[in-house]
């Protein structure tokens, strides 16, 4: 347990597929936390079929998830990252623009206001430029906390841009190599790798063939790397996918090892063409942010590759989110707190079944076409992370 004293602020990592709170304390310390299966594509899920909006819809998931730490505490100030900022999120956070300083104090958070008062501060994404841009929403806040736990210190006041040159990589479902130069995000690219296993992994000809078992297959894994970094893999995954169900029919694969298999190939073909296509000359040491398991599985594959993992980071959004707090002035009061009668109103009534399918339709229309802030990409994912990872295993 906790007393009102320690608790600092309250964090949330709430990416695609899942939602993580935190309750942080003095440095931020993590106090207590939890998760739910309440990402975004659920929050809305649910939204449509209760016939409620989506801010609403938001705003429950919101209560269930913090709503005790904040009757002990209700002038906790509340930040949040990742795809709860998309336009398909609680409210759409603006991009920043590459380069971008990640301990800029001057950085603006979008706000929303609960019905009972309370300010949640919901952090901007990145994007580059360029012929093909990318984007990211979660992963900026966990490399600052990736950053800030390797020792190399987030002063204050400091000079954008100064510092060595450093590469992280966040594996997940859409895997992110990011370029950083102190705390400075020069440049970033974006592999879907952990969503293309997970659709081959269910919905494909191979899953059909495939057996899913618990264990790991490190010799079928290896194999499918080797076939990546091999002349065979040169022309790209595409040309590769296939042996995964041609071996199987053959016999040289047997079917509780295509799944590992695959995520070698996936892996590796990143990898390989990271290699030709972003890393420069000298560039052969990465920042590992992931899970354990696509930890595992990222430096078994990079090590074929010739590159090191200088280190490794874990739980760096919550580290990540209290220093883009602190930069943003939210931990130097306690937040103000409007009494619910002073609030925007009660909860809306629920809508009819027709203004539901109505406002569900036209969220479905807005999603598909660029925002003036968002460039169109499939369905963008978490992570997050950080993420929720739908990992090539």
């Amino acid at each position: 347990m906790t007393t009102d004293a320690e608790a600092r602020l309250i964090a949330i990592d709430w990416g695609t597929s899942s939602c993580r709170a935190y309750l942080l304390g003095s440095s931020g310390a993590i106090l207590a936390q939890r998760e739910e299966a309440s990402g975004t594509m659920a929050v809305s899920a649910r939204a449509a079929n209760e016939a409620i909006s989506r801010a609403v819809a938001f705003e429950r998931a919101f209560d269930d998830l913090c709503e005790d730490w904040l009757r002990i505490e209700p002038a906790l100030p509340v930040i949040a990252c990742g795809m709860v900022g998309s336009n398909h999120g609680w409210a759409e956070a603006d991009y920043r623009n590459t380069p971008a300083e990640m301990a800029d104090t001057g950085i603006r958070l979008t706000t929303v206001r609960t019905r009972t008062g309370r300010n949640v501060h919901i952090v901007p994404g990145l994007i580059t430029g360029g012929t093909l841009p990318s984007v990211m929403r979660g992963e900026e806040t966990q490399i600052l906390g990736a950053l800030a736990a390797s020792g190399d210190g987030i002063p204050a006041h400091r000079a954008p841009g100064r510092g060595a040159s450093q590469i992280v990589l966040l594996p997940g479902t859409h895997s992110k190599w990011v370029r950083v130069v102190g705390t400075v995000v020069s440049d970033f690219t974006t592999y879907m790798t952990g969503e293309v296993f997970a659709l081959l992994s269910n919905e494909s000809t191979l899953s059909r063939l495939a057996l899913k078992t618990v264990r790991s297959s490190w010799d079928a894994f290896d194999r499918g790397v080797e076939v990546a970094a091999s002349p065979a893999g040169a022309g790209g995954f595409l040309g590769t996918a296939f042996s995964a169900r041609s071996l199987a029919l053959t016999g040289e694969l047997a079917r509780e090892d295509i799944l590992d298999y695959l995520s070698g190939l996936l892996i590796g073909d990143e990898i390989a063409g990271i290699g030709r296509t972003w890393l420069l000359d000298g560039e052969r040491s990465v920042i590992l942010c992931g899970a354990d398991e696509l930890n595992s599985r990222y430096r078994r594959a990079l090590q074929r590759f010739g590159i090191t993992v200088s280190r490794e980071a874990q739980q760096s959004a919550a580290a990540g989110m209290w220093l883009t707090a602190n930069a943003a002035g939210l931990l130097s009061e306690r937040a103000a707190v409007v009494p619910s009668a002073m609030a925007s109103g009660p909860e809306p009534e629920p809508k009819s079944e027709a203004d539901a399918k109505s406002e569900a339709e036209t969220e479905a229309e807005s999603d598909t076409k660029p925002s003036a802030t968002e460039p169109q990409t499939p369905n963008p994912a978490p992570h997050t992370e950080r993420p929720s990872h739908d990992l090539p295993r």
